[in-house]
């Protein structure tokens, strides 16, 4: 099984590295996120094959932020079962994931990621080439003494601009216990909002930094940001928050 992981792996890097942007996906996770209390002994959810007329064969493994380690080197404190499986045309398999007890932060949220492999059939067709895609999405681990809900503490993030080796970079801190993440950072002055930067996270109790791109064409000061949370059941949650300029 060891050798089987590490082949598909390697499969997987190589055909990510030549067209990974136009591979189509034929699985998918039913959900954008999983949140795994720590009060449940397990959390299941369900990953779907969605073409109609082949089945399709797929690895799975968890990882602690290393996108590129391979299955047999990502550690994490969880039992994923089925670690692989295959799935009829139009099938869908449930996944199983249980904490296995090791010692992870009580006062704040940690985060894993899931990972699913979908390594394609042989095409029949000399001509036509197949590509392995990945899904990969967070796992959350709330420890039972965290009070509140994620969405009640979005209002507490502060944000300023600032410039750091030739950039600017939104600069966001989250005084929570929990990850903050968001789809996009929007900002703008006198109401009107048209610079916009791509999405990410800030981690519990942190400070973390995000480029902005095309702020040096703005004529007007940038005062205030827009930013698009993720809730638990990855829908938006819209925020406008005061953008303070630092140095």
């Amino acid at each position: 099984m060891k050798y089987l992981r590490f082949t598909l792996y390697c499969f997987f890097i190589f055909a990510s590295a030549l067209v990974s942007s136009i591979a189509q996906a034929d699985m998918i996770v039913e959900s954008t996120r999983i949140i795994y209390p720590e009060t449940k002994r397990e959390v299941s959810f369900r990953v779907s094959n969605i073409n109609k007329e082949r089945a399709t064969f797929i690895q799975m493994w968890l990882d602690d932020g290393n996108a590129a380690a391979a299955p047999e080197e990502a550690v994490t404190p969880f039992n994923l079962t089925p670690p692989v499986a295959k799935l009829k045309a139009d099938s869908s398999q449930m996944v199983r994931l249980v904490f296995t007890g090791e010692p992870l932060p009580t006062d704040r949220e940690s985060v894993f990621y899931f990972n699913m492999l979908e390594v394609p059939q042989k095409s029949n067709e000399e001509s036509k080439l197949s590509f392995a895609v990945r899904t990969r999405i967070k796992v959350f681990y709330r420890p039972k003494a965290l009070k509140g809900e994620m969405a009640e503490q979005l209002d507490k993030v502060t944000w300023k601009l600032v410039k750091k080796d030739g950039n600017w970079m939104a600069e966001g801190t989250n005084p929570s216990v929990f990850h903050l993440s968001f789809f996009s950072l929007t900002f703008g002055g006198d109401g009107k909002f048209d610079v916009i930067s791509d999405g990410g996270m800030i981690p519990p109790k942190s400070t973390a930094s995000f480029v902005v791109g095309a702020v040096d064409k703005i004529t007007k000061p940038l005062t205030a940001l827009k930013v698009d949370f993720i809730n638990d059941f990855g829908g938006a949650i819209n925020k406008e928050f005061p953008l303070s300029a630092g140095n």
